[in-house]
């Protein structure tokens, strides 16, 4: 999940959707908070909750699993370290 506001926009449907048997993975660096105090607020709290925080490396690498999937690894690639945040 990302959002707008860590402390809106992911803590309201992140137990709504863990309640309905979603597993939630907040990816943490595509969602930012009115401070930093409120992002890192916000994260503890979807966590407590059940959420498994992820980052956008992180998931990419999930998404590729291995170098063997030849097709996938030139976009893979392209998005990891030309079009993700340093």
């Amino acid at each position: 999940m990302a959002a707008l506001w860590t402390e809106a926009c992911l803590t309201f449907p992140s137990p709504d959707a863990m309640r309905e048997g979603f597993e939630v993975f907040p990816v943490v660096d595509a969602v930012g908070g009115t401070s930093v105090e409120a992002h890192e607020a916000g994260l503890r709290r979807v966590e407590h909750a059940g959420a498994q925080p992820t980052s956008i490396p992180q998931l990419l690498c999930e998404l590729q699993r291995d170098w063997a999937r030849t097709r996938s690894v030139p976009a893979f690639v392209e998005l990891l370290f030309h079009k993700t945040p340093a």
